[in-house]
């Protein structure tokens, strides 16, 4: 079985190069994307058991038809990792259920350097990187350091908004771009350049007149460098928000652009040298504020898929304004790749997941049993259990005997799954809560393994201290 060994450069103290996507060659005239903590970033557990569900059905698939090999390692390659959970819950079940081979190893592409510093330094995520399942990609190619031996499985969750997005108008015929006037404000014009991805506007110019439309370049060239290097196949599984037809697309560009009227810039007038740049750093502006909420492109995406023989496209939406969910599997001629997508077809749309833990925080009122079932059915997810916070702290005295026993299996549970992220490294209140559920059910040494596990991270946290000086007496233990 092929191993590969520890990356060496993967050290927090070692300064990482700029990536990719951060030269300005990569960087659009216009454009405003996300923090990279919030591109990918994971709504609900079971958003991520599906994603695992997805890579344990492909690889079962692959080895059935041998179309994986067994001898080489298996790729999970992430374009949006966020703060890193996705990658810790998916890793944590792969350790359970996957086979013992092919190796699995998961490659998180870092937006910037700030962002590398960000995930190396988790201590949830060290573990991992010093095991060698966990990989740190610092250029922005989405590409490991390894040739791709076996079809890799490409998760990209809000990757293709977080990448620069072209805006295109279709007006009486002509194609325009968007770009600045020399006041920074937004203009029109005849593109530079017509190669690539672009070709895929061609059918919107002989189809539509008087259209807005949105392409993201940055992920087609980003999917096309991944296909390229997997010899042809693989496996994507993306969501984002966006419109799977024109009429949506155009719908979310209006909405976005207030209503801007689509003025044509004259070319021969020459645009200020850093009007894009103010532009694309002044998210505030209200000529700009539209950039961040742009939609995504999803019918010209699975076009680009179809261009490049894609074996199999499949989208689906929850309403007009949700997001979309989108899977596409590339094979070479005579492979048996697409023998997984039954399987993964049947997962359900991860709106499903955000809506069940939203009606969490409706029910007026509930007993005891019927939180302990809620927050089974979210596979002991923590957002569950916070959003019955106030009902379980309530209820939680009153317990006791095989009830209070369930409840304290449960809090663990909880807890064994419960990720920090940024801003609850920012303002631990997430830990917090936790422990006063584990302290309003008695269950004395989880709530004083929480609180040191935040005096850890920040000894200086008068809260925790109080809160643990309070677990004391029943722990019967020092701080």
């Amino acid at each position: 079985m092929a191993s590969l060994p520890p990356d060496p450069d993967l050290r927090p103290d070692r300064p990482p190069p700029e990536p990719i996507s951060d030269s300005p060659d990569a960087r659009p005239s216009l454009g405003f994307r996300p923090a990279p903590h919030q591109a990918g970033r994971l709504h609900a557990l079971r958003e991520a058991l599906d994603d695992a569900a997805t890579i344990l059905g492909f690889v079962r698939a692959g080895l059935g038809s041998r179309d994986i090999d067994p001898d080489q390692v298996q790729w999970v390659i992430d374009l949006a990792p966020g703060d890193g959970e996705r990658a810790w819950q998916i890793l944590r079940t792969l350790a359970d259920e996957a086979p013992r081979s092919p190796t699995i190893r998961y490659l998180a592409r870092c937006l910037s350097p700030v962002h590398h510093a960000e995930l190396a330094s988790h201590p949830r995520l060290q573990p991992l990187l010093t095991d060698g399942r966990l990989w740190l990609d610092r250029t922005g190619t989405g590409l490991p350091p390894q040739p791709l031996s076996n079809p890799p499985v490409v998760l990209a969750h809000h990757a293709f908004s977080a990448a620069p997005q072209g805006l295109y108008a279709i007006r009486n015929g002509r194609l325009l771009e968007v770009c600045s006037d020399p006041q920074g404000r937004i203009a029109w014009r005849v593109p530079s350049r017509r190669d690539g991805p672009m070709h895929l506007l061609t059918a919107y110019r002989h189809a539509f007149t008087n259209v807005v439309v949105t392409l993201p370049i940055a992920a087609m060239t980003l999917l096309d460098t991944v296909l390229e290097a997997a010899g042809g196949r693989l496996l994507l599984r993306a969501s984002d928000h966006g419109g799977k037809d024109i009429a949506q697309i155009r719908a979310g560009v209006l909405d976005a652009l207030h209503d801007e009227p689509l003025a044509i810039h004259d070319r021969s007038q020459p645009l200020s040298a850093d009007s894009g740049a103010r532009l694309a750093r002044d998210p505030g502006d209200r000529d700009v504020e539209w950039l961040a909420s742009l939609p995504v492109n999803f019918e010209a995406l699975a076009r680009w898929h179809r261009s490049h023989r894609a074996d199999s496209v499949r989208q689906s939406q929850r309403d007009d304004r949700g997001r979309v969910l989108h899977l596409a599997l590339h094979d070479v001629p005579g492979g048996r790749l697409r023998e997984c997508l039954p399987d993964l077809l049947a997962l359900p749309h991860p709106d499903d997941h955000l809506e069940s833990l939203r009606l969490l925080t409706a029910i007026p009122t509930c007993t005891a049993g019927q939180c302990l079932a809620a927050i089974h059915a979210q596979a002991a997810d923590s957002r569950a259990l916070l959003a019955l916070h106030a009902t379980i702290a309530t209820l939680g005295p009153h317990l006791s005997g095989t009830a209070r026993t369930a409840w304290h299996a449960l809090l663990e549970r909880c807890y064994d799954r419960y990720y920090p992220g940024r801003q609850d490294r920012d303002d631990p209140a997430g830990t917090i809560r936790i422990a006063e559920l584990a302290m309003a059910l008695r269950h004395w040494p989880l709530a004083r393994r929480t609180l040191r596990d935040l005096l850890r991270n920040d000894p200086k946290h008068a809260r925790a201290w109080r809160m643990l000086a309070h677990c004391w007496p029943s722990t019967r233990q020092p701080h």
